[in-house]
């Protein structure tokens, strides 16, 4: 029975609404630049890694919440101070580098010096292919995985882009725990609310965690779990809160 929420759009409406404009040759083109220089396989990381029955890593679920200020990967690396949780909620091309043979292991070691970290935050995008996105869910999952394997401690990211992407965005994971949304822009218009929307749900339905860590925009979810909502602060420091107030509203009244 699939009890899933309906969509008041088909993806291929969704896609179009999204960006009109978007060409997916350039897209794949900029995509198999990125994977050539950063080196898409991983033999040395995936061969020993604990895998769920979609071939996809665990995370142990972790039954608490960050009790540290948060920073981001960015700034952790030259970091004197180890009293934070590495997010990863900033554009992928500040955190690419941790998927480089060059960097990883040095970064890892990073990550465990910390209180704890949230997995990387790669993007899950409805303009990219599925196994795009399920590559970028991958690498998610394992650096989460080799951090705890070293001792750290870890909340999973979850992310999601259409409906087809809730049939892998949670693989790997348990029901129960803490897990880590962002809300960076979902706000920009009806559709990626919309979407954002029938994610949670799923979320819910899938998971059902104890806690959902919320960083970014502040939207009230329709869920049991506890919230917990952090503000993305380089936004919040060019933005009027008023005005953030005064779009949710006027998009809220839309649905």
């Amino acid at each position: 029975m699939n009890d899933r929420q309906p969509s008041l759009f088909s993806e291929a409406e969704l896609a179009k609404m999204i960006s009109p404009t978007f060409s997916r040759k350039k897209n794949q083109a900029e995509w198999n630049l990125r994977v050539n220089r950063l080196g898409a396989v991983r033999a040395d990381l995936s061969k020993d890694l604990h895998l769920s029955e979609e071939g996809c890593p665990t995370i142990q679920p972790y039954f608490g919440v960050p009790e540290y200020p948060l920073i981001n990967f960015k700034e952790a690396l030259s970091a004197n101070c180890y009293d934070y949780w590495v997010h990863w909620f900033i554009d992928d091309v500040f955190f690419e580098q941790i998927w480089n043979p060059k960097y990883t292991e040095r970064d890892i070691e990073i990550l465990c010096k910390f209180r704890g970290m949230f997995t990387p935050d790669f993007t899950l995008d409805p303009r990219l292919s599925q196994w795009q996105e399920q590559f970028n869910i991958f690498r998610s999952r394992t650096v989460g995985q080799l951090v705890q394997r070293r001792g750290g401690v870890v909340i999973p990211t979850v992310g999601w882009s259409f409906r087809r992407s809730f049939d892998y965005c949670f693989c790997g994971l348990s029901e129960g725990g803490t897990v880590a949304i962002s809300t960076n822009g979902v706000l920009n218009n009806l559709v990626s609310l919309r979407l954002f929307m029938e994610g949670v749900f799923e979320l819910e339905r899938q998971l059902r965690p104890e806690v959902i860590f919320i960083y970014g925009d502040k939207i009230e979810l329709r869920t049991k779990a506890r919230q917990i909502w952090h503000p993305n602060t380089q936004i919040a420091r060019l933005r009027n809160q008023s005005d953030q107030k005064k779009v949710l509203n006027e998009i809220l009244s839309l649905l």
